[in-house]
């Protein structure tokens, strides 16, 4: 009976501790003793290689060899190249892989073999041809990977030998046998055992939830990227014992990772540095403003109710010609003066009556009267027709408010059937959108004098090239107002919209020239570059730059000649977390 007892609770014990142990012995990633950390991890065996014209990255899959070729000064995709690989007195021409871009492909007995394999790469293209030479590490566990992808490292057999090679799982591994034992008395005994087995049940639990149990000979716990090297100088794990995903990440050190294959994706090209002579520059505020005979305002010369023309009133953004009818004013009279006005054309009217029978009756006695009375008459008679045309249309005649320019409606501020008066009020306002100008200010006087070029840049990126017309002689707020003009203003530039001026002034500045969209800001706001270090790895260089346009910029520092610096695509790198 006891021994039945006993052989059920180690039954129970064994159950209760495999949950415990198999998860422990399982457990990847661990790091014992002075034992490398992973630096940059593949999931396959990579190999890694550049000359002066390409840059090489091998990777294998199973038994077939990929081939990522690029330009190694631009890291563009090299097409139309006949690679050969050749290994272990084997030569094979790679075909190139459909619908990719500098990708070849081919199928060797060789990759099937674990160890270290010295590869050697003919490439020939269109204008260069070179010989790569590298050396490709195949492990035992992808050469003898499972096709549906499970590797020999992973089954039973690989975690016992794990066991007995490793006195810390070991030791795990029993702590959590007896933990099943103890569990087990616990349930099934009665009296002074089951206190015993549950107080020493107790004390495991509290000891395995302080971690000492499992905290043996300098284990590392941490994972993956989150692992900080603890030894310095510490090498890179062989590529294919970790198992990491092919996918980009940022590594301990700041560096990121990206494979080929995300480059391809992220469009990322680079450039060398090299030194140049750039002129001096300093940069400027200004905004975008209408050239004075590029832009008009209508305003209304008499009181009155809007009225549409022909067309209607016009909308902001409507392109007008010179001279086109944007409204009508009828005129608008109040009653006191409406009478007034009529009243001075009875007036003249019964004046003119009066004036004309005069001037009929001195016509039929000319000879018998003096010409002069004649003539006085009739330029009496003149002066009143000219009278009364005057005071007519003050109550009828409708006011033509006609476009001063051509070019584009920017305000509109009538509606019909509004009453305005005849006062300083702009209407509406006219802008050529082919003849803007920018407006800026210098605090330097020096700095107006010296500048002998200069561009700008929207929010947008749009870069405008500009032509200084002059400055003021009369201070704004302790500043001197600048004028250019723009060449060519592009599409969509608005009158007040600001921009950012870049102007050349006397002097010159050594650095290297890189297009602006290369420099970028870090988390904490610093300017930074990213170096192409290796095939496959990219390193954030802190820079001091100044601006030389709107599309490049001078690195004062920061960046070696001849290193490769990235140009498309950095924005897109800087997001990689």
């Amino acid at each position: 009976m006891i021994h039945r007892r006993l052989l059920a609770a180690a039954s129970i014990a064994a159950s209760l501790a495999a949950p415990v142990a198999l998860p422990t012995l399982a457990h990847e990633g661990h790091e014992h003793g002075d034992a490398p950390k992973p630096v940059v991890a593949t999931a396959t065996p990579t190999m890694e290689t550049s000359s002066s014209d390409f840059e090489l990255v091998a990777v294998v899959q199973g038994k077939t060899l990929l081939v990522y070729l690029d330009r190694f000064a631009t890291n563009e995709p090299v097409t139309g190249a006949t690679v050969e690989v050749s290994a272990d007195g084997d030569a094979v021409t790679a075909t190139p892989v459909s619908g990719e871009e500098g990708v070849y492909r081919l199928d060797a007995a060789w990759m099937s073999k674990p160890g270290s394999h010295e590869v050697t790469v003919s490439v020939t293209a269109v204008d260069a041809a070179d010989l790569l030479i590298g050396t490709l590490e195949v492990p035992a566990s992808a050469a003898d990977a499972q096709p549906n992808g499970a590797g020999g490292g992973h089954g039973v057999s690989a975690i016992l030998g794990q066991v007995r090679h490793d006195p810390g799982l070991m030791l795990g591994a029993v702590m959590a046998f007896l933990l099943g034992v103890l569990t087990t008395v616990a349930l099934t005994q009665r009296g002074r055992a089951r206190t015993v087995a549950g107080a020493a049940l107790i004390g495991f639990g509290l000891l395995l939830a302080s971690g000492a149990a499992f905290a043996h000979g300098g284990e590392d716990h941490s994972h993956g990227d989150e692992a900080k090297d603890k030894t310095p100088g510490a090498a890179a794990t062989p590529i294919a014992v970790t198992g990491a995903a092919e996918s980009p990440r940022r590594l301990p050190d700041g560096s990121l990772y990206v494979p080929k294959t995300s480059q391809r994706l992220l469009s990322v090209r680079t450039t060398v540095a090299l030194t140049q002579q750039a002129a001096q520059t300093v940069q400027l505020i200004g905004q975008v403003i209408a050239d004075p005979n590029g832009g008009g305002h209508v305003q209304a010369t008499q009181s009155g109710r809007i009225e549409p023309g022909e067309k209607g009133l016009p909308y902001i953004g409507q392109r007008v010609e010179a001279g086109q009818i944007l409204a009508t004013i009828t005129p608008a009279v109040n009653v006191v003066d409406r009478s007034g006005i009529q009243q001075q054309i009875a007036t003249v009217e019964q004046e003119l009556v009066i004036v004309e029978s005069r001037v009929q009756r001195l016509r039929k006695l000319e000879g018998s009267v003096p010409q002069r009375d004649i003539d006085e008459a009739e330029a009496n008679l003149n002066g009143l027709r000219k009278r009364r045309a005057a005071l007519s249309p003050t109550l009828t005649t409708k006011e033509a408010l006609r476009a001063p320019i051509a070019g584009i409606v920017t305000a509109n501020n009538v509606k019909a059937g509004q009453v305005i008066e005849a006062r300083d009020q702009v209407l509406f306002e006219i802008v050529d959108p082919s003849r803007l100008m920018v407006e800026a200010v210098a605090f330097d006087p020096r700095v107006a004098n010296a500048i002998k070029a200069a561009t700008a840049s929207t929010a947008d990126g749009a870069s405008l090239s500009l032509e200084l017309l002059g400055s003021s002689l009369a201070l704004r707020q302790q500043a001197i107002p600048l004028l250019f003009r723009i060449s060519n203003p592009p599409q969509g530039l608005g009158v007040g919209q600001p921009v950012r001026l870049v102007a050349q002034v006397q002097g010159k500045a050594s650095g290297i020239v890189l297009p602006r969209q290369s420099v970028v800001r870090s988390v904490s706001g610093q300017p930074i570059v990213w170096q192409h270090e290796s095939p496959q790895r990219f390193t954030a260089r802190p820079v001091r730059t100044q601006a030389l346009d709107g599309n490049t910029v001078l690195v004062l520092a920061g960046v070696e000649p001849e290193a490769r610096i990235v140009t498309d695509g950095a924005g897109l790198l800087n997001q990689i977390r």
